[in-house]
């Protein structure tokens, strides 16, 4: 299906029946990240999966793309939809913008879970990283992709689950020069979100990988796990639906219920 947003076409899907439930992917992934998900979540909820800005089959809206941008993005679907209030599982990127929905619309959000995601902004050494990663697709962008996307997953997790690996990989080099570059310097750009998450009274969930290299889980277990209903550090890294899919699937089942 398609929404129109600021004048670009926006892809989403809307599957099952039950209480609203927003899937949103990270950073070089689309909807189809979750599709394994799916049947196990449309069981008691209507899904609706969409594609970010400048992701997958939906447009980009320009050169920065921030969490704002892309939380609004979440709440003209919803209000097109006449869906009052929605929980939402986000990876990554897609945690970052659950936490800008948060603070933006917080009367429309009953849950909030992070996938490998984290309320933090980003730190100095991380946001130069970015500026120089934009300033390098410009010029060698596949390279780039398949350079950042390998490194989210330990050695074992490469070993392990080549497959997957490949065919995530594939969707990440379907994603626009543009997109790439407007999602990660609104990421770049992000607020912090700490006080929020520690604040906010909606449920929330946390699901981080034991050796993942952007979120340390076990400096989150100390900050957060005391504000989140639903924390569990999984093995593997970043891509925890990849590399730990039964465990990630049983946490999100539980955090939901």
């Amino acid at each position: 299906m398609q929404f129109t947003h600021k004048g670009s076409h926006i892809f989403y899907t809307d599957q099952g029946i039950g209480e609203p439930l927003i899937l949103i992917h990270g950073f070089l992934e689309n909807s189809t990240m979750w599709n394994s998900f799916l049947p196990e979540l449309m069981k008691e909820h209507r899904v609706l999966c969409i594609d970010m800005l400048g992701h997958g089959r939906s447009e980009c809206i320009g050169y920065i793309h921030t969490m704002y941008d892309m939380a609004d993005v979440v709440k003209g679907i919803i209000d097109f939809l006449g869906i009052n209030s929605v929980t939402i599982i986000g990876h990554s990127m897609g945690g970052y913008v659950g936490c800008a929905f948060a603070k933006a619309y917080p009367e429309a959000l009953k849950g909030l879970c992070l996938l490998n995601a984290t309320p933090d902004q980003d730190q100095e050494d991380r946001k130069k990283l970015r500026l120089r990663a934009n300033q390098m697709a410009k010029a060698h962008y596949k390279q780039l992709i398949r350079m950042s996307f390998i490194n989210l997953f330990d050695p074992k997790t490469q070993n392990e689950h080549q497959l997957e690996i490949d065919k995530a990989l594939i969707q990440a080099l379907k994603t626009p020069i543009q997109g790439y570059i407007a999602a990660n310097e609104g990421m770049r750009l992000r607020d912090d979100m700490g006080k929020l998450w520690k604040n906010s009274s909606i449920k929330k969930g946390m699901i981080l990988g034991e050796t993942d290299w952007i979120i340390d889980a076990i400096d989150h277990k100390k900050r957060f796990e005391k504000y989140t209903h639903e924390f569990k550090i999984l093995s593997g890294g970043h891509m925890s639906h990849i590399s730990n899919r039964e465990a990630t699937l049983s946490t999100l089942l539980k955090f939901l219920h």
